[in-house]
């Protein structure tokens, strides 16, 4: 069923469903422990579902506010070496960003600059 988000602000409803959704599996999905969640195809995800969502397609954008919010880009270190594919997912998480745990948004707060 649909919870409805109270005092969450617009930006996060939208990519909590975004990330639940299962039709947007292939840009954007949770992580499989459902701690953090990825965007797997950054150039399509960009063109085809931030306009749809959020009215615009710059992933630059959409970091940004990611991280106004306090989202975290997951860094994968690999034997020392920091792995930053081309077109590898970006992995992104918040403490209070959790599959399942909606009711955990709200605790989500912007960040006073």
């Amino acid at each position: 069923g649909h919870h409805h988000h109270h005092h969450v602000p617009a930006f996060l409803s939208k990519l909590w469903t975004l990330v639940e959704e299962t039709h947007t599996n292939e840009f954007i999905t949770w992580s499989q422990n459902g701690q953090s969640f990825l965007v797997l195809d950054e150039q399509r995800f960009a063109k085809e579902i931030l306009p749809k969502y959020f009215k615009h397609n710059n992933m630059a954008s959409f970091v940004r506010q990611l991280n106004m919010y306090g989202f975290r880009k997951v860094v994968h270190i690999d034997s020392g070496i920091v792995k930053q594919e081309r077109d590898g997912p970006v992995e992104f998480q918040h403490p209070y960003f959790k599959q399942g745990q909606d009711d955990l948004l709200e605790n989500i707060k912007r960040k006073v600059s």
